[in-house]
């Protein structure tokens, strides 16, 4: 049981190193590293990260090719350099705990029906009951996502894993047979919804196979280089709801639950303008909403 991961990055060295160096200090190491690195010549710090690699003999690819356009697109450019069992990928500014693939291996070894897992977020900010009221009835259908429920239900101490139906793209580990069914859509290009949308199609190929490592802990300290601003982000939610619910095509409900969601969007911008006293919330909504209705999705 090999592993490799995958740390796409872009202007972060400080973020890069940092996380590196937590990787090779893992008490069970990763056999392979692969870095995509998009960042402007200043900001690579590949001798730095290839002397650090080569005093512990671990297999590295440092790929530094500024043309790659986002995140999808550096994940999606990895696969073929992969040469191990399980891939991970993880964005630059996490850490992981000492025993992070420690406990992700033992996972695997014990439970060899899993496809997928991610660890435990151990800073993520909690959310008061009101926002996990709103968010659990504003996705459902194909916006569901279980994961605040099960993180909150999680026994810590527990060796046993809990099953999801959407991971954390920028923590999640796969089995490499994943990505011989499930390709990373690069042509549509989601951003805030990413993770939800290439979870969908791995739902469909391999169900019930998604799950979260209590054991396996990291933090996430969300650098604000490259991170979308909140407005521009009120835009491109209402968008990728759009896209998601037209690249689906579910009807199941009649769009009931994409009409909840967007509903749920626009209340937030609401909210967002009283809180900022800035109108731009409520127009980037409905710039959002124009934008999203008229985009054609891209298939494969």
């Amino acid at each position: 049981m090999t592993f490799s991961i995958v740390i796409p990055t872009k202007n972060r060295p400080k973020e890069l190193l940092r996380l590196f160096i937590a990787i090779i200090n893992q008490t069970r190491p990763p056999d392979q590293v692969i870095i995509v690195d998009q960042s402007n010549p200043k900001n690579v710090i590949k001798k730095t990260i290839i002397s650090k690699a080569s005093k512990v003999n671990l297999e590295l690819n440092y790929l530094h090719n500024e043309k790659i356009n986002g995140l999808v697109q550096a994940k999606d450019y990895s696969i073929s350099y992969n040469q191990c069992d399980y891939i991970s990928f993880f964005d630059d500014d996490i850490l992981i705990e000492k025993d992070y693939f420690l406990f992700i291996e033992r996972a695997f070894k014990s439970f060899p029906g899993m496809i997928g897992a991610n660890g435990v977020i151990t800073n993520m900010p909690k959310k008061n009951g009101f926002k996990s009221f709103i968010f659990k009835l504003t996705h459902f259908g194909i916006f569901k996502d279980n994961r605040p429920k099960t993180i909150r239900s999680l026994n810590l101490d527990s060796d046993n894993p809990k099953n999801v139906n959407v991971l954390s793209g920028g923590l999640s580990t796969w089995k490499k047979q994943v990505f011989e069914k499930v390709n990373f859509d690069t042509k549509n290009k989601f951003h805030s919804y990413e993770d939800i949308e290439f979870s969908i199609r791995v739902e469909k190929i391999f169900p019930g196979a998604m799950f979260i490592i209590p054991k396996a802990r990291l933090s996430h300290h969300h650098a604000s280089l490259n991170r979308q601003s909140l407005l521009l982000r009120t835009q491109n939610d209402v968008i990728e709801v759009w896209m998601l619910f037209k690249k689906n095509k579910n009807f199941n409900l009649l769009g009931l639950d994409f009409l909840i969601l967007i509903l749920g969007l626009f209340f937030n911008s609401i909210f967002l303008n009283f809180r900022y006293r800035n109108l731009k919330f409520i127009k980037k909504f409905f710039s959002g909403f124009i934008l999203g209705l008229n985009k054609n999705i891209i298939r494969k």
